[in-house]
């Protein structure tokens, strides 16, 4: 009868180890001189372009605080005169 529970385990090999480690280097390594030429190639160009308004989700309406008053303001002299036309009406009965 066989038990694998036995058998012992083989132990990792160190070079298999530092070959994955020194890929992991390299490949941050590239990554990082990727970065850095992308930077040079922005600096180059005089600085990042700034996004629009459009593409940082900057929605340009007419209603500021001013107008949203003004409005309000009118809707409501326009039922408050409704409302005594009503009055005036009822009182020359």
């Amino acid at each position: 009868m066989t038990d694998n529970a036995d058998a012992p385990t083989a132990a990792p090999d160190p070079d298999d180890h530092v070959a994955r480690l020194q890929a992991e280097i390299d490949a941050v390594k590239a990554r990082r001189a990727g970065y850095r030429a992308e930077a040079a190639e922005t600096v180059a160009r005089g600085g990042p372009t700034r996004a629009t308004d459009e593409e940082l989700g900057i929605i340009k309406t007419d209603d500021t605080v001013g107008k949203i008053a003004a409005d309000a303001s009118q809707e409501i002299g326009s039922r408050l005169s409704r409302v005594m036309s009503r009055f005036r009406r009822g009182g020359k009965k």
